[in-house]
Formats: structure tokens, sequence, C-alpha cells
């Protein structure tokens, strides 16, 4: 038989609270299964009722309550006020539970894993304890049950290390995760170290996200030379098949300034004259580094500022004669802009 209950609900607006009551008929379960419950165009659940999408979820009861109309959704034990998970068209969740998923990360942050603090709580019993270590043990062999899975594992350690050491920013780290993850699919890093492949895959990320970040830091950073490193780079890009502008000397500039203690009048001369070579194309086929010093050292003779070429070239980490050699081109830079010849 169909009855009566009166069901109590606090609203909250504009700073005042009121309490109402209202009469609904109740027979049995309010609501019925999962899949007829009611949702707008957007997926989020709405009042069978009203039609209003505005759901709280009482704190003391666990019921959720329409704000409209007053009408009670569901009991504790249905989560009713959630949008409902949808795919885009690029095939991503728009909402979701837990941490975002990460390349970074060797499962994506999409695994459930029994912790070590959860399977050690003393809440538990002896044996139940005992249950949980194994499970977690189990786990973590199945995790890592293949050569790929183990290899992944390692790369995504050493390569947050290294993005740690180099303080590059997470989108760098996402990038360079993903070029390292396309890399092992394709066979590319079988019969290469994991760290010179993980440097790689880290410039390439650098040069595609326009973080300065030199061959020669990195290779310092990850502890290999910096000709095997360019090596592992250009096999890389080339089995990948991406495409790499050219490096920009002017997002060096402020980086060598600062290590070798140039103004920012000088600062701001030198990044003048390199946009100068740039339209001039002196730059083609040149290192950025000692494009980037030389228009320092150009800037700083103009000026009578006292920058020491040597200061600039450990900065650079380039040789004073690469930068005497980078002057000599950028001078008819200097003089296109009506700069007085400095020797």
């Amino acid at each position: 038989m169909a009855g009566t209950s009166t069901v109590t609900t606090e609203k909250d607006q504009l700073g005042s609270a009121q309490t109402t009551q209202q009469t609904y008929p109740v027979q049995g379960r309010m609501m019925s299964s999962r899949k007829t419950r009611p949702r707008d165009e957007v997926g989020h659940y709405v009042c069978p009722n009203c039609g209003s999408p505005s759901l709280v979820r009482d704190a003391e009861t666990g019921e959720v309550i329409c704000t409209n109309c007053g009408f009670v959704l569901s009991d504790p034990s249905e989560n009713y006020a959630a949008p409902v998970p949808r795919r885009t068209e690029e095939g991503l969740l728009e909402s979701q539970s837990g941490p975002p998923g990460r390349f970074s990360a060797f499962d994506k942050n999409l695994s459930t894993i029994i912790s070590r603090a959860q399977a050690s709580n003393r809440n538990l019993n002896a044996d139940e304890r005992l249950q949980l270590w194994r499970l977690r043990r189990t786990q973590l062999r199945a995790s890592a049950g293949s050569s790929m899975a183990r290899n992944l594992s390692r790369a995504m350690s050493q390569l947050r290390g290294l993005s740690g050491r180099l303080n590059l920013p997470e989108v760098v780290t996402e990038r360079a995760a993903l070029m390292y993850r396309r890399a092992l699919n394709k066979g590319l890093v079988r019969g290469r170290p994991i760290n010179g492949m993980v440097a790689a895959s880290t410039y390439a990320a650098c040069r595609l996200t326009d973080v300065p970040r030199s061959l020669s830091e990195i290779a310092k950073a990850s502890g290999m030379s910096r000709k095997l490193l360019a090596h592992y780079y250009r096999a890389l890009v080339r089995s990948l098949d991406v495409t790499m502008a050219i490096e920009d000397p002017l997002k060096r500039v402020s980086k060598i300034a600062s290590r070798a203690g140039a103004d920012s009048q000088t600062e701001m001369l030198a990044g003048k004259i390199l946009r100068e070579a740039i339209r001039l194309r002196v730059n083609v086929g040149k290192d950025p580094d000692g494009l980037a010093a030389a228009a320092l050292d150009l800037a700083a003779r103009i000026r009578g500022s006292m920058v020491m070429q040597r200061d600039l070239a450990k900065a650079a980490g380039v040789s004073e004669v690469t930068i005497r050699s980078r002057m000599r081109d950028l001078k008819t830079a200097s003089k296109s802009l009506g700069l007085p010849d400095v020797a």
C-alpha cells in the first residue's frame, strides 16, 4: 500500500536558512534501477519530480534531496549527485574519480594498488593482514610481469629524477614520457640504455615545448656524454618522424645574462641585435648558445659594460673562440641597426 511520509529539508539560499515541511507519497523505494534515473542533456542527474539539477546530499542521513521541490531521490547507499562520466571526441573522460592520469606514471595512475599502509593496518587481525600482504605481493609481481612493463617502470622513475634535476615543468615531463612510450612500442629502446633514451626523449620534449635546455645540460644531468646523447636523439627523431623547429637564440639570452652577471640594458640590446640577425638569416646553421653569448658580448662592448668574455663562454657552455666567431657574424646585424662599430 502506498502511504505518506513527511520529509524535512533545509535550504540555505542567499545567506538565509529556511526549513520547510512537505509531504510526498512513498511506495517502497522511491527510485527505480540505475538505468532509469533521469539525466539532463549534459549527463547530470536531475530531479524526477521537477527536473531541477540542484541536488544536495544530507550530511546526517545521506539522502539526496532536490533543493527546488524537496523531493527525496535516493537512500544513503546510492550515489546520485555525481555527474555521469562521458567520453569526449578525443576519447577522454569528462569526469573521473581519483588522481588524473599521467603518462609519467608507470600505470598512468589508473591502477588500484594495495599500499604498505593498508597492508599494515592495525585495525585488522593477523590473518587479514597476512592475506593483504599476499595480495600486495601478487599484485606487484603481476604489474611488472613482462619485460616491457619492467622497462617502462624503470624509465618513468629515471624520467622523474631527471626532470627534478633539470627543474622542468610538468608539461615537459609528460611530453617526454609520451615520446618514450612511443619509442618503446616501436622497439627503438631495444639494444639501447634506458637512461640514454630517457635523456633523448627529455631533450626532444624540451625542443617541442620551447623550454631552453641545451643538449650539454641534459647530458650532464643524465651522466652521459654529449656525443652519445646526440646519437640517441637523432635515432629517436628519425624513428618517430618528429619535425623539430630551429632553436631560437633569443630564449637563451636571459639565462646566459643572468649567469654572467650582465645588466638588463645589455640584455635588451643583445635581444635587439639577435632579432635583426634572425631577420637577416645570420643565425642559420649556428649554435643558439654561441649566438646568444656573442650578442651579449657585442652589446656589452657597445654599451661599455664590464662583462668578461670568459664569463659569457662559461655561462653558455661554449668556447671564447666560438663567441668571437659568432660576433663577426652579428656585426652585420649591428651595422644594419645603426649601432657603433666596436673592435
